[in-house]
């Protein structure tokens, strides 16, 4: 692939795509036996998607909105998508080209501007990616331009390795429930099964696409096995993070664990009080910072 840009900072690299998505094609770390992935990386020997790679920014919506339609103050808007999908699926930034505004060597700022089209508003996206001392860092932005307000919504889509005795404990409120077409269709307090507060281990059995509420804006990662075991990824959301998306399709070797600012289809949901759709207003900026942690244990 072109234009790969890499980071380096004490035993961290992160490489990255600014033309396919804005996306990071791997992060890793150096261990005993060499480098050790913390993302699933994209396979360097072929051209790839951002769904290839390790991690892609959703902006300005995450996940599915029916149909790629929906009303927003009065505005009808109606979104294309693929036809091998339902819904429009995960914003613009991951199909886009993104630009390189600033660099060092262990940083980065993208930068993606967006011109009205079927989404009738301006607006321009950057992410700053940083690795530190102890992990990983993506700021996340989105800024209207346009003279109206916009609605809006951000997060990440990050693969993580999926080794068997994978854990993930998180504190969440409860689960939406997908209907045939892959769209939350009743909401439920968290059952016993997915014993998240208490860490669930995703065995074969365990087959996920929910979104969940009510996110504290902590999670942790745990593996046990493979090259990353003994080792803990600890997510920690700052900024309007309050739902996470999990997705750990059956017999594939990764999970992604997804911090959004808003539920699947939340654009067609206003009976929803907690959707998470933000009406950003002409000139206004949100933000938020997504890191991820690493320890041992």
């Amino acid at each position: 692939m072109d234009n790969v840009v890499a980071l380096q900072h004490n035993d961290q690299t992160c490489r990255l795509a600014p033309g396919c998505g804005g996306s990071l094609l791997s992060w890793s770390r150096i261990g005993a036996q060499g480098p050790v992935d913390l993302l699933r990386p994209a396979d360097p020997t072929r051209a790839v998607s951002p769904t290839d790679c390790g991690c892609f920014p959703l902006v300005p919506f995450s996940n599915r909105i029916a149909a790629g339609r929906f009303t927003f103050q009065g505005r009808a808007v109606t979104l294309p998508h693929d036809p091998g999908f339902l819904h429009a699926i995960h914003g613009h930034g991951w199909t886009r080209g993104w630009t390189v505004e600033d660099r060092s060597t262990r940083a980065l700022r993208l930068a993606l501007h967006h011109s009205a089209d079927a989404w009738p508003w301006r607006y321009s996206a950057h992410q700053t990616i940083a690795l530190e001392d102890d992990g990983l860092s993506i700021r996340l932005e989105l800024l209207n331009e346009s003279d109206e307000t916009m609605p809006a919504g951000f997060g990440l889509h990050p693969y993580f390795p999926k080794p068997p005795g994978t854990r993930i404990t998180m504190r969440v409120g409860g689960v939406w429930d997908n209907d045939s077409a892959m769209l939350p269709h009743a909401h439920h307090p968290l059952p016993p099964s997915l014993s998240f507060p208490d860490g669930l281990i995703l065995e074969d059995s365990v087959v996920l696409d929910h979104g969940f509420t009510g996110w504290d804006g902590h999670a942790a990662i745990q593996w046990t096995s493979g090259p990353t075991a003994g080792t803990t990824v600890t997510l920690l959301a700052d900024g309007p993070f309050g739902h996470v998306i999990v997705y750990a399709p059956a017999g594939e070797n990764y999970l992604c664990l997804e911090p959004v600012s808003h539920m699947t289809n939340a654009l067609n949901r206003p009976d929803v009080d907690d959707a998470g759709v933000i009406a950003l207003a002409p000139g206004e900026r949100v933000s938020g910072t997504l890191r991820f942690r690493l320890s041992s244990f």
